[in-house]
């Protein structure tokens, strides 16, 4: 991670990033911090093909799912593992990265693309991989909400996507206790795609899986490792 990055801030932070409003993540820098601890548990299975199960919407479960969501923002813990993307027209020919989070509020820093973003309370910093691997990374600094203000807008957002008469995706939840969502609405801009299911690891709170089924592609997001203690080592 760039040490620049960290002067910017005074003080190693953390980034929060939506899943499903962005959600492209791929390798941690060398001197990223390894996560160690306990396989978080039995991988689900994986979705193959472009059919999923239709949802029967749930209120009680859409209820849950936005908990849910509150309980993975404000927890704390260590993460690291994959994100993979499978387009329709190139089955074979996956892009796969690895995933590294880093949180425990209001700090949370983020690795994916090659891109590190960082947050420390309202302080935020980020830093964009360059075309050249001569050139230094691009990195820039600014303020916005505290972490608790993000957060509750992030969950405003997730609400309107699954609660009352105007939502756009019906909910409820799989055999395993992974939340389903279905878009049942024409939107704008589908967050989460067409179909996605949420998987979150009961120790931590942390988000273990996510697979998202886009137009043309399916995203799936695997935490192989996750762990709850979190040191300043793990902020770089």
């Amino acid at each position: 991670m760039d040490r620049a990055l960290v002067a910017i801030l005074g003080a190693v932070g953390a980034a929060v990033v939506v899943l499903g409003v962005a959600a492209v993540w791929l390798t941690a820098p060398a001197d990223a911090p390894a996560a160690t601890g306990e396989d978080p548990g039995s991988e689900p299975p994986v979705i193959e093909g472009i059919s999923f199960p239709a949802i029967d919407h749930e209120p009680t479960e859409a209820d849950a799912l936005v908990e849910a969501w509150e309980r993975w923002r404000m927890a704390t813990f260590v993460s690291r593992g994959t994100w993979t993307r499978t387009l329709d027209a190139r089955p074979d020919e996956p892009l796969t990265g690895e995933v590294y989070v880093a949180q425990s509020p209001p700090r949370r820093l983020v690795v994916r693309l090659g891109s590190v973003v960082e947050r420390h309370g309202d302080e935020v910093a980020a830093c964009s991989p360059s075309a050249e691997a001569v050139t230094p990374p691009v990195c820039v600094a600014g303020e916005g909400l505290e972490y608790e203000g993000l957060v509750e807008r992030e969950l405003g957002l997730v609400r309107r996507y699954v609660s009352g008469s105007t939502r756009i995706y019906d909910v409820d939840r799989s055999p395993a206790g992974c939340f389903r969502a279905e878009l049942v609405a024409s939107a704008l801009a589908s967050p989460w795609g067409r179909w996605a299911e949420y998987c979150f690891d009961p120790e931590t709170d942390a988000l273990r899986s996510a697979r998202v089924r886009r137009p043309s592609a399916i995203d799936v997001e695997v935490a192989t490792v996750i762990r709850g203690e979190v040191s300043d080592d793990d902020f770089g």
